[in-house]
């Protein structure tokens, strides 16, 4: 019994490793499309919060805090793209387009950051002058009512006061507000060479900017374009 069951938590190991390993997808023919690559552009994010919005939030107000979302997660996924590019094992085989310039290239041809979500990818590709670029798109999906969120926050003063000198916390489905989506895709001639994805679950403690770190830490890590270095 004792080696059966330890048989099946090795194979379950293996299985669950296998799986993390391959959540990700790059073409089979990655290699031949980018052997001539040399440059690629960051696009702003596209983001979206869904699901149920704070009432006192005008639709303005939503527009205007998802651009400057997208704003970030294009500069951030610039930063962990660069942090993960060479290790000691692997050396990144192209240059990224400065984020700056990618936005006041978009400016010049009055493409405005929500228009960027929607423009043909070879398009942007062309007009950038880069031979590939990166999308990603954010969806942020709430689903607990303000009134059910001030709720938990003051259950949570509640318990933690009850305990001098010890935090009892509140189970994790209840502060639970909203789940994150989010993929990156790279795209040549708009086919997609690559793709990742990520879901989590948050809730409000956790400010935006370190969802921002999340997503983008995780697709930086993963980015491909890169080769073995040369052993000396």
């Amino acid at each position: 019994m004792k080696k059966h069951l330890h048989y099946l938590l090795i194979t379950s190991f293996i299985l669950f490793l296998f799986s993390c390993s391959n959540r990700y997808y790059t073409a089979g023919n990655f290699s031949e499309k980018t052997e001539d690559h040399k440059v690629v552009a960051i696009l702003p994010a596209e983001v979206s919060f869904t699901g149920k919005l704070p009432k006192n939030m005008s639709p303005e107000a939503i527009s205007e805090a998802e651009e400057r979302e997208s704003i970030d997660f294009q500069y951030a996924l610039m930063n962990s793209i660069l942090r993960h590019a060479n290790t000691r094992k692997y050396i990144t085989t192209v240059n990224f387009q400065d984020v700056n310039t990618t936005q006041k290239m978009l400016e010049q041809n009055n493409i405005s950051v929500r228009d960027s979500w929607k423009k043909d990818d070879e398009e942007l590709a062309k007009l950038l002058g880069v031979d590939a670029v990166i999308r990603m798109n954010i969806r942020k999906q709430r689903y607990m009512s303000d009134e059910a969120s001030y709720g938990v926050g003051v259950a949570k003063q509640v318990i933690y006061s009850t305990k001098i000198g010890s935090k009892v916390p509140v189970p994790g489905a209840v502060g639970k507000t909203f789940d994150i989506y989010a993929t990156c895709n790279l795209l040549s001639d708009n086919q997609t060479l690559w793709n990742d994805n990520y879901k989590r679950s948050t809730d409000y403690e956790v400010q935006p900017n370190v969802i921002v770190e999340w997503i983008t830490n995780d697709f930086g890590e993963n980015f491909p374009y890169k080769k073995k270095r040369k052993k000396r």
